[in-house]
């Protein structure tokens, strides 16, 4: 999303009353952003992007409306799809509402995804939804809403959930009727690819690890890449890194007089408190215990 689209657009909620909770901007491009509303008329303009937004809470509060009769009524979890440069509309929120919104590029969209899985771009057009229940994709969006945007350990993690989340809009809202699994790649990694997927994560623990770069060591798309990751090895690219990063972690707690901020960083977590919540969901117990046996 460019700046000034995306400043545009916080106007036109701020104007009409939401306030913007947080936002962030995924290495690929795509934009997050949290909205709280309360008592408020607000009126949708078209937007040059994609956006589909997800009520997080209260959604009973929302209810499309046409002159002043209300036309649908939201529920929890209801989403939106507000297809790039097509309508406007008219909302009105009776008490609070949380909503998450995800901005997507079509340009950008179209050549990274939609041509991966065997579509034609070109064709690529989507529908709007007004509050209708997809439990797959408003469970995702939930943990998106739930996850911490500023840990830069959890960006892989967060981009592939999206990632997967726009996979289901296509499959769902894609007006060409694309089906993800359909005429994708079905096979899966090599040996050799297995193995260098595995070494180049084990020599990257510290860093921030995107996506693309996952995807570029075996030169197919990131869409690709996140299908046959999960039937080659059997869970996320995220999931894998975060093994690899608890088990480097407990050797260095285990074997090494470092400070634990030192570790963690070694392991590419940037806040000591991040590395903590991380290393204790994982073996159940913090990481100064390691230290005390």
């Amino acid at each position: 999303m460019h700046r000034s689209d995306m400043v545009n657009y916080q106007r036109a909620l701020s104007s009409a009353g939401a306030e913007l909770v947080r936002m962030a901007r995924l290495p690929s491009g795509i934009v997050l952003a949290e909205w709280s509303g309360s008592n408020t008329y607000t009126a949708y303009e078209a937007s040059p992007e994609n956006v589909l937004s997800v009520y997080l809470s209260k959604g009973e509060n929302c209810s499309q409306i046409r002159g002043s009769r209300a036309v649908r009524r939201g529920f929890k979890d209801a989403i939106c799809l507000f297809p790039a440069g097509e309508g406007r509309s008219q909302w009105r929120i009776n008490g609070r509402l949380n909503f998450l919104h995800l901005y997507f590029d079509p340009g950008r969209f179209e050549t990274g995804l939609l041509s991966s899985i065997g579509g034609d771009a070109r064709l690529s057009r989507f529908r709007e939804a007004f509050q209708e229940a997809s439990p797959v994709i408003s469970t995702a969006a939930r943990s998106v809403a739930h996850a911490d945007w500023t840990d830069s350990s959890m960006m892989l993690g967060l981009d592939g959930v999206v990632s997967w989340i726009l996979l289901n809009v296509v499959k769902t809202y894609s007006s060409t009727g694309l089906e993800p699994h359909g005429r994708a790649e079905h096979g899966r990694f090599t040996p050799r690819q297995r193995a260098l997927i595995r070494d180049w994560l084990a020599d990257n623990l510290s860093e921030v690890v995107r996506l693309e770069q996952l995807a570029s060591l075996v030169n197919i798309s990131r869409y690709h890449f996140l299908r046959k990751f999960s039937r080659t090895f059997g869970q996320s690219p995220h999931a894998m890194l975060t093994q690899m990063r608890m088990q480097r972690a407990y050797e260095l707690l285990a074997s090494s007089d470092l400070k634990i901020s030192m570790i963690a960083l070694e392991c590419g977590y940037g806040q000591h408190s991040h590395f903590t919540v991380a290393f204790k969901r994982h073996f159940g117990h913090a990481p100064s215990q390691v230290r005390r046996r």
